[in-house]
């Protein structure tokens, strides 16, 4: 497969190939050194790209062909606009990484990042390239974003931020069963069986019981209800499909019995993506 390239315009993102750097360490950027590491930078993002396509599937034939990249200071508008965190600005079709990612430690060869899931396998690796994974987020995020935008929806779901924990929760645990999917190699081992406790038939009751985000009830139902959710339609149709499925179809709580809702969320999707 042929790697797909971001492209770059502009004098400040003028990108020159920089020299391999050596294993663990990086060279802070200096204003010499700046446009050497924008390059490198520039291939790393190129790197994963291919590293996702390769192991998912052609994710990536839905953003736009003219993809930016962009490295901003605290001076710029889009900084503060992004809280000075990585993102995809979807309207100026641009991934926005603030500048202090030119110093992070890259892998030594840099290809070595063409290959997706040594990171996630080797908790080492994580530890010390966690820019690799932090690009991974924003492209991931590029993705369903503007698989969300075909259906004139934001990812993620707006209810994700509701206070309403019906609302929020069944949001929650499709981002969470995303990350899941693609972050883990093999599903974490959990007794699947008890589904009155992953995906509750009762969540009024399960909602008084739950005072806080933080609950490890509360986490559970999140996290492995969202595998659960989540799972299956990927198995069942592969990455692309499955997840612009799910970016286009907000999960909502039915008849107050997430068991229900999951199952007939999952239904729906079969019948669409048959």
């Amino acid at each position: 497969m042929s790697r797909r390239r971001p492209s770059y315009t502009g004098a400040r993102l003028a990108l020159v190939l920089i020299a391999l750097l050596l294993p663990l360490w990086s060279l802070a950027c200096d204003s010499e050194s700046r446009a050497r590491c924008r390059q490198e930078f520039a291939e790393l993002v190129s790197y994963r790209t291919e590293a996702i396509e390769n192991a998912f599937g052609d994710v990536f034939g839905i953003l736009p062909h003219d993809l930016q990249i962009k490295f901003v200071t605290s001076r710029d508008p889009e900084y503060k606009t992004f809280g000075g965190a990585i993102a995809y600005d979807q309207q100026h079709k641009t991934l926005i990484f603030p500048r202090v990612v030119l110093s992070a430690k890259t892998p030594n060869p840099l290809n070595w990042a063409a290959y997706y899931w040594p990171l996630y396998q080797n908790e080492q690796y994580r530890q010390t390239y966690p820019v690799v994974e932090a690009i991974d987020n924003v492209l991931w995020s590029a993705y369903l974003q503007e698989a969300a935008k075909e259906r004139g929806l934001s990812w993620p779901h707006k209810d994700c931020t509701s206070i309403d924990v019906s609302k929020r929760l069944p949001c929650e645990m499709v981002v969470k069963g995303i990350a899941e999917y693609v972050k883990e190699r093999r599903s974490p081992i959990f007794n699947s069986n008890r589904l009155d406790m992953i995906w509750p038939e009762d969540f009024s009751g399960f909602r008084k019981r739950v005072w806080r985000k933080g609950d490890s009830e509360y986490l559970d139902v999140q996290r492995y209800g969202g595998i659960l959710l989540i799972r299956p339609l990927i198995n069942e149709f592969g990455v692309p499909r499955a997840l612009a499925y799910i970016a286009q179809t907000p999960f909502h709580l039915e008849d107050n019995n997430l068991r229900t809702s999951a199952l007939r969320y999952q239904e729906r999707a079969r019948k669409v993506l048959d």
